[in-house]
């Protein structure tokens, strides 16, 4: 190969070379037509994830012991029966001791004495008309436990497209380019 035809291919190379360059940074602006829109491709510079804050509020039992007072009432039946019966038997055995008017008087004073006796005795049992005490109870309320979680709510992408830098939000994180719609509006003459 002589120098001549050696400086033509490498002159060829040469323009071979730069035609490539051009025709791939040209291919890199270049647009595509889906539709009857124009899209092209932007360069993602930076991805911010964005979070916002969810309440949630879940029922809950809480349940401890109180000290609760109880009053129990004795059945005055028992006491007014054991008084009846008291104030029989004391006016028979009344009845029993007098003679003449003082078995009259005997008698009502056996029955007022044993019907008082009756009645003691039925109180004694049993205590006082009114038993109160104490006893621990089961006590439950239901309360509401609030929390707070981060939620991912979607993306703030920083792009770039033909020099120029621009930012979006976006549902889904994208990768290292995004889809641009390109549009082409005329302008009113002046």
């Amino acid at each position: 190969m002589n120098s001549n035809t050696a400086k033509k291919v490498k002159f060829q190379l040469v323009m071979l070379a730069l035609m490539l360059g051009v025709s791939g940074a040209s291919l890199a602006d270049r647009k595509h037509h889906e539709r009857g829109h124009d899209y092209a491709w932007g360069k993602v510079l930076e991805v911010t994830p964005m979070y916002r804050q969810v309440r949630s509020s879940v029922p809950v039992e809480e349940c401890w012991q109180q000290p609760v007072r109880h009053v129990q009432q004795v059945n005055h039946s028992d006491i007014a029966g054991s008084t009846l019966a008291g104030g029989i038997l004391g006016g028979i055995i009344g009845h029993q001791i007098g003679k003449g008017n003082g078995r009259k008087i005997a008698t009502a004073f056996g029955t007022i004495i044993g019907a008082q006796l009756g009645h003691d005795a039925a109180r004694g049992a049993h205590g006082a008309s009114d038993y109160s005490y104490t006893r621990y109870d089961n006590v439950c309320e239901t309360k509401h436990k609030v929390s707070y979680e981060q939620v991912l709510d979607g993306y703030r992408v920083r792009y770039s497209y033909r020099g120029d830098q621009y930012e979006t939000t976006m549902a889904h994180k994208p990768g290292k380019k995004i889809k641009l719609q390109v549009s082409v509006q005329p302008v009113a003459n002046l």
